[in-house]
């Protein structure tokens, strides 16, 4: 009986112990890096979100995908998954390109307000995914309008 508990017991013991060894895994570092528009028709386009992904880590990490959602002025417009994986290598900083589809109906509905305000708010949101974490990341800004 002993010998079956045993090994439980030093699981116990040793993986809560391992978890506070600070610096052991960091998160990776997230910013965006650029946003630009392309393919744009008469009823759609995409915006490019660059995102800049950075593994401060000594080991290489995986990437499982990315999910995303971009509000102006407080309304969602677009939002959406991107399972891309790759693996981005020890020590090493990675740009990834999301493209966003947007509907311009949707941003022909928010023009009375930008051309009140002369100003259009954003707020682009989403997480990296990871094996067993989402590393969150968020920029909020602001653009004048001309009219």
């Amino acid at each position: 009986m002993l010998k079956r508990m045993l090994p439980l017991l030093l699981t116990t013991l040793l993986l809560p112990a391992c978890s506070g060894v600070p610096g052991v895994v960091e998160q990776p570092k997230i910013s965006i890096q650029n946003v630009s528009l392309q393919d744009i028709s008469l009823t759609q386009g995409t915006a490019v979100v660059t995102l800049n992904v950075a593994n401060p880590n000594a080991f290489p990490i995986p990437l499982q995908g990315i999910q995303y959602g971009l509000s102006l002025n407080g309304r969602q417009v677009a939002s959406g998954d991107q399972n891309q994986g790759m693996s981005i290598g020890a020590r090493q900083e990675v740009p990834i390109n999301i493209p966003v589809k947007l509907d311009f109906m949707q941003l022909l509905q928010l023009a009375p307000e930008a051309m009140k305000t002369r100003s259009l708010r954003y707020d682009l949101t989403g997480a990296v995914k990871l094996p067993f974490i989402s590393v969150p990341f968020q920029r909020q800004g602001g653009v004048g309008v001309r009219q």
